[in-house]
């Protein structure tokens, strides 16, 4: 019985591989290939009903540039596209390069500015709720 399934079962695949073989070689072309995953990052949220918007915005941060201590009013997740640029939060300064990730919490203090010499490119994406203040500098 078992040898008449493993059978079955193979002879299945080669019904269903032989069309798509054929299509293959009739056409000439092969499958476009997909994309390649150069880095993932996945945060946590939790969103109570209510509405939100979701903003995006890519910000290019020439040397020496910089946002003095701020915070914002919905969660952020900032990703660092290509250069460094310099975090300070929470009484600790890191240096965060291009493929790196951190997330703010709505409130959370800080500062960013481009130390180095090359153009910083940073992606952020907020979920702000509706009538809340995207960026508020700390006075």
């Amino acid at each position: 019985m078992k040898t008449m399934k493993q059978v079955l079962l193979v002879t299945l695949m080669a019904v269903l591989w032989v069309p798509v073989a054929m299509a293959d070689e009739k056409t000439g072309q092969t499958a476009t290939p997909g994309p390649t995953v150069v880095y993932q990052a996945k945060y946590p949220i939790t969103v109570r009903g209510a509405e939100y918007d979701l903003v995006t915005t890519i910000l290019d941060f020439p040397s020496g540039a910089g946002v003095p201590e701020h915070f914002h009013g919905g969660p952020v997740l900032v990703t660092v596209m290509s250069g460094e640029i310099t975090l300070k939060q929470q009484g600790t300064v890191v240096t965060k390069k291009a493929g790196e990730s951190w997330t703010e919490k709505p409130g959370d203090e800080h500062s960013v500015i481009n130390a180095g010499t090359a153009t910083v490119r940073v992606a952020v994406s907020m979920l702000l709720p509706k009538g809340a203040e995207e960026t508020t500098v700390v006075k």
